[in-house]
């Protein structure tokens, strides 16, 4: 088989796996606006009226802006903490890196269901739990392992002999890494903050294992959806889904940039 055959065969089988992935999520966008008291596609109607409902709704509103709270706080935090833990797994010990780098990153591949059980045993004694500061620290936990791991690939990637230019040149270790590794990695970390961001503002398991009386917008919805499947449902999955959408386009339009200003 040619190569342009294999290519053919690869391209068509990607855009049919993202077609069966994001065609779901199309059709719940479209029906986000419809103007009925049911969910339909196509809408009969179209209008903005779950939207506004979910804006004007106490319960919604609340849960909203704890999700964008917990999200905006724990972003940079995760943001300063990974890179730190990024830097010293790229400086440390060779002996030590590949077990605390499996030890920093394992919150990614251990099941959220074992991982929210795990910390709310920790947190219950201490009367952690159902506070904005426990949200915190557990969104943390899952969301420092993006920051590690992008930050991490961009200094795989990074020219060191600009740093040691600079420190040769009478830069202190602290200022080298100020004024040369960070720019370098910079892609890593605006990455590693939106992987982040969008980590707490839609995690469900961990918060709900936390949350007795606090309500994120991820619970609000399991909870509407015990009862009855409303429109207004539909209406926050769309606000989430072109929120993550407008972050991921906004990291891919950067990356570009940066790709031709290093071919310029």
């Amino acid at each position: 088989m040619s190569e342009n055959r294999i290519g053919l065969l690869v391209g068509t089988i990607a855009v049919t796996v993202m077609v069966f992935l994001i065609l779901p999520q199309l059709i719940l966008l479209v029906q986000s606006f419809t103007a009925e008291d049911y969910l339909s596609f196509p809408p009969k109607h179209f209008g903005l009226r779950w939207y506004a409902f979910i804006f004007g709704d106490e319960t919604w509103r609340r849960a909203l802006s704890t999700s964008m709270l917990i999200a905006v706080l724990v972003t940079p935090l995760a943001v300063i903490l990974g890179t730190a833990a990024a830097i010293g797994l790229d400086r440390g010990p060779m002996r030590l890196r590949k077990a605390m780098r499996t030890a920093l990153v394992s919150p990614m591949v251990l099941p959220h269901v074992v991982l929210g059980m795990a910390i709310y045993r920790v947190f219950l004694p201490l009367r952690f739990d159902d506070t904005l500061a426990g949200f915190l620290v557990a969104h943390l936990v899952l969301c420092v392992p993006y920051v590690i791991v992008t930050v991490g690939a961009s200094l795989q990637a990074m020219d060191r002999s600009l740093e040691q230019a600079a420190m040769s040149l009478g830069a202190s270790l602290p200022v080298a890494l100020w004024r040369v590794v960070l720019p370098l990695v910079r892609p890593g970390v605006i990455a590693g903050a939106v992987f982040a961001f969008i980590t707490s503002f839609d995690e469900f398991i961990v918060t709900y294992f936390l949350a007795s009386r606090q309500t994120t917008a991820p619970i609000q919805i399991f909870s509407s959806l015990s009862y009855q499947l409303e429109p207004s449902i539909a209406a926050v999955s769309g606000l989430t889904l072109v929120v993550t959408a407008a972050l991921c386009g906004l990291l891919i339009l950067r990356g570009s940039m940066a790709g031709t200003t290093q071919v310029a």
